[in-house]
């Protein structure tokens, strides 16, 4: 029996906590081993409505998932384009926005890097966002860039705090959450150390099953990660419960409609081949007895 919660769910006191990602890239790694892995949870009212991780028919050469919230459909938070773009967006909790008069769409950011339609460089895309970013709520949004040679990451955010200007990551591991990047929760910190324990175990393209399962434990995670003073600063106004239940990397807060909804992972191996993996709740979602399916599309980057 489906369990549904009233739209008015939405207008209960809850911050939402949206999304963690992890990200391990290598310009070169061994033969057997990927060049990329990324493990990333959305969290979202469970019953905003989303269409599940597929090749966008407007432009094929992306997959990701899509927003199909009315004033915002057609927008994402992860995708991948095969011309070797992805693109992944994290809100900012406890951040007023820089200006109230403007609350424009952030899931575009997503899905206009990954098409590309401006033909813009890497570069040339970050500096217009970063002019703009006064018109968006506060968000962090880490943008990759893969061709033969290398993997460019780059990271942004226009909450208070920040740089202005995008900032360039390095190889290996690293983890976003929903703090400025600088200040990353308690989970982000040790979610960062298992994803590294993970990779440097199974992070071989023989491995991969098992590499998958790891990372799907990863971001199935429930543990508390209290005390969290940065978290309790963001979430100021909610109760210990609350902040306790955003402490852990997946999210379920299903009394309040809720919570972790979809896993996403993506590998990359030395020839460019792509899995893109995604679990996520079957709509309409029962948030105490969910049903999950998975996808799992295949492509190949164009420059490597």
């Amino acid at each position: 029996m489906h369990v549904f919660l009233p739209l008015s769910a939405r207008c209960l006191k809850v911050i939402p906590v949206m999304c963690i990602l992890f990200l391990h890239t290598d310009n070169s790694p061994a033969p057997n081993k990927f060049r990329l892995i990324l493990a990333s949870n959305r969290d979202e009212y469970y019953q905003r409505p989303t269409q599940q991780a597929h090749f966008w028919d407007k432009d094929p050469t992306v997959v990701g998932g899509r927003d199909l919230e009315p004033g915002r459909e057609g927008g994402s938070w992860l995708a991948l384009s095969t011309q070797g773009r992805i693109a992944v967006l994290l809100n900012v909790k406890g951040e007023n926005i820089q200006d109230p008069s403007q609350n424009t769409g952030r899931g575009f950011i997503v899905a206009d890097f990954v098409t590309n339609k401006q033909h813009e460089t890497h570069e040339e895309y970050l500096e217009k966002l970063s002019k703009n970013g006064h018109k968006y709520n506060p968000f962090n949004f880490i943008s990759i860039v893969i061709s033969s040679k290398e993997i460019k990451v780059q990271q942004y955010s226009n909450a208070s705090g920040c740089k202005s200007q995008p900032e360039n990551v390095g190889s290996g591991a690293r983890g976003w959450g929903n703090s400025i990047p600088d200040r990353p929760f308690c989970k982000v910190n040790a979610g960062i150390s298992r994803f590294k324990d993970i990779v440097e175990a199974y992070g071989k393209t023989e491995d991969k099953s098992i590499l998958v399962q790891e990372l799907l434990s990863l971001l199935k995670w429930n543990k508390s990660h209290l005390p969290d003073p940065e978290l309790r600063r963001r979430l100021i106004n909610q109760t210990p419960s609350i902040v306790e239940k955003n402490s852990t990397v997946f999210v379920n807060i299903p009394e309040q409609g809720y919570g972790t909804r979809t896993h996403s992972i993506i590998l990359i191996d030395g020839q460019g081949k792509v899995d893109f993996m995604e679990w996520t709740m079957k709509e309409p979602i029962d948030p105490f007895n969910p049903t999950w399916i998975s996808v799992n599309h295949t492509c190949q980057l164009e420059e490597c």
